[in-house]
């Protein structure tokens, strides 16, 4: 079991494995049928099921649910957990799942919010280390990158716990911008993972001189390739990067003062030079402090902090179309100040048609439905793992997290 419900600790919903009564009628000579006193055959209702058809009853419920119904026996457990034979590609759309971590110096603890119950749950994550910070996710599957050694890199389903180590990512290992993404591929099951780094390099008489390589594994070969390796003058990078319909979405010089601009990246056919990629960039509408881009369904959002607006900052919510940005919504001022109420980092992820935003000293997470345009708050995100020997110091006690989509038919 990956992850149990904290509430089942407090109100007990036994799993009872419903038994129908068949009785046995054997005919006499004359073919009418008398029914035999006393005995009788219990039969469980899937005794004679399918294992494709009990798993069609069981993708119409909630991630959650299917999961804690994989303990109920042996053959339930194979049934969920089932290897490519059964496919679980009918599964009933699920909401995408946050999870948040709080490191401190002495202790670790993570725990998963499903936006569909409303509840958090314990989530066990042996892979995720206090120096993994950067993630990207695209179906199911969720990539790891350690900041400390910027060429390690982790693969897998959180659901499944399937994890892969990567070959190390070419190129320098400590570049002052390291972009992750993701993107997963349901016709061939198989994934791409882009990173693109970004270094700052001293040239005599050129002290704004940027360094751009764009490095690209493909699961099917299990190679590294680096399409793009090339000087790109004062063109200042990013850590933010998304891949949306085979195209990477590369966010550049995000200066404060000045609209970040936007560059795309064509998988297929890579760009030659950084003037190509430059001439078709596609300009912000305004300043933004702590841009994310965002693959929400195929449709690419980018999410952010204007200065100006309201008068200590805002967030708003952007979405490309036809190469030019169209405001999708603005936090209400309220919800901002109670987010940014110490200052702190704003962070934002999503998946499906769900943004995530929560700050990295409040262990809080406010999210906001894309179709419905509604913002909720959840409970507190992660507490205090266990006490500490030392008294906590503001900025000590770190609230990080990643979104997913719970899925069961993806593998690394």
């Amino acid at each position: 079991m990956f992850f149990i419900m904290e509430e089942s600790r407090k109100e007990s919903y036994p799993i009872h494995h419903e038994v129908a009564e068949i009785r046995t009628m054997p005919r006499d000579s004359d073919g009418e049928e008398e029914e035999e006193e006393g005995k009788g055959t219990l039969l469980s209702w899937d005794a004679n099921l399918p294992d494709e058809l009990l798993q069609k009853v069981l993708s119409l419920l909630p991630i959650a649910n299917i999961i804690k119904l994989s303990i109920v026996c042996k053959r339930w457990y194979e049934v969920v957990h089932s290897c490519p034979q059964l496919s679980w590609a009918m599964m009933a759309p699920q909401k995408p799942l946050f999870f948040g971590s709080c490191f401190i110096d002495c202790a670790f603890s993570g725990r998963v919010y499903d936006p569909c119950l409303l509840r958090w749950y314990d989530f066990d994550f042996p892979q995720l280390e206090k120096s993994i910070w950067r993630t990207s996710s695209s179906c199911g599957l969720v990539c790891l990158m350690n900041l400390k050694e910027g060429n390690l890199l982790l693969v897998g389903n959180p659901i499944k716990r399937d994890w892969k180590l990567l070959p190390q990512v070419p190129g320098g290992s400590s570049p002052h911008y390291n972009a992750l993404a993701l993107s997963f591929d349901f016709r061939t099951h198989g994934y791409t993972v882009v990173v693109a780094k970004c270094t700052h390099t001293v040239t005599t008489g050129k002290p704004c001189h940027w360094h751009l390589s764009v490095h690209i594994y493909e699961s099917a070969t299990q190679l590294w390739a680096t399409p793009f390796d090339q000087d790109i003058s004062f063109w200042m990078g990013s850590d933010e990067a998304v891949i949306c319909n085979n195209v990477l979405y590369y966010l550049m010089g995000l200066y404060r003062e000045h609209p970040p601009f936007l560059v795309a990246f064509d998988l297929a056919k890579p760009p030659s030079s950084i003037e190509s990629l430059i001439q078709e960039s596609i300009r912000g509408p305004y300043p933004l402090v702590f841009a994310r881009l965002i693959n929400l369904s195929n449709k690419l959002v980018m999410v952010g902090v204007k200065d100006n607006w309201p008068p200590h900052g805002g967030v708003v919510i952007l979405e490309l179309e036809d190469k030019t940005w169209r405001e999708v919504a603005q936090m209400p001022n309220s919800v901002y100040m109670t987010l940014n109420s110490n200052n702190s980092i704003f962070s934002c992820c999503g998946a499906g048609d769900f943004l995530f935003m929560h700050s990295s000293v409040w262990p809080a997470l406010l999210t906001f439905d894309m179709r419905q345009k509604v913002w909720k708050w959840s409970s507190q995100m992660c507490p205090c793992p266990r006490p500490c020997t030392e008294p906590l110091q503001f900025g000590s006690l770190n609230y990080c997290g990643f979104c997913f989509e719970p899925r069961l038919d993806v593998s690394s």
